[in-house]
């Protein structure tokens, strides 16, 4: 049985949507990279919210600047778990993906070879 999913709307800093996007284009070995955004995003969320259940401090920086609304879905398990650490930490959404997102480019600079090198706004 497959998981239902969940649109999840974003603020995301501009160029950020399209860093993931030629991420997957990168990292992905089928024509159409659509599928492999959706499965970088959870990947990165994933990775997040098990960083913060192991204990992990994590820093999260207020995202100041030009945004891009940007929507994605994601398994509802995974969103009400993003959710419930996003509140516990009274963290606005736009933060919480912010922190998920840049961490994970930064973990697969590696393998994405030539990844964006983007300075993504730190804190304001």
């Amino acid at each position: 049985m497959t998981q239902t999913a969940e649109k999840l709307g974003l603020f995301l800093s501009e160029g950020l949507h399209q860093d993931m996007v030629s991420a997957a284009e990168r990292l992905n070995t089928r024509k159409n990279p659509r599928g492999c955004v959706r499965l970088l995003y959870e990947r990165a969320f994933r990775e997040l919210v098990e960083a913060l259940e192991s204990g992990v401090e994590i820093a999260f920086p207020a995202v100041r600047g030009a945004k891009d609304r940007v929507s994605v879905r994601l398994s509802r398990p995974l969103c009400e778990r993003i959710r419930r650490h996003a509140d516990g930490l009274n963290l606005k959404l736009t933060d919480f993906a912010f922190a998920a997102i840049v961490r994970f480019l930064q973990s697969i600079k590696g393998d994405a070879h030539d990844a964006t090198r983007q300075a993504y706004p730190v804190s304001g």
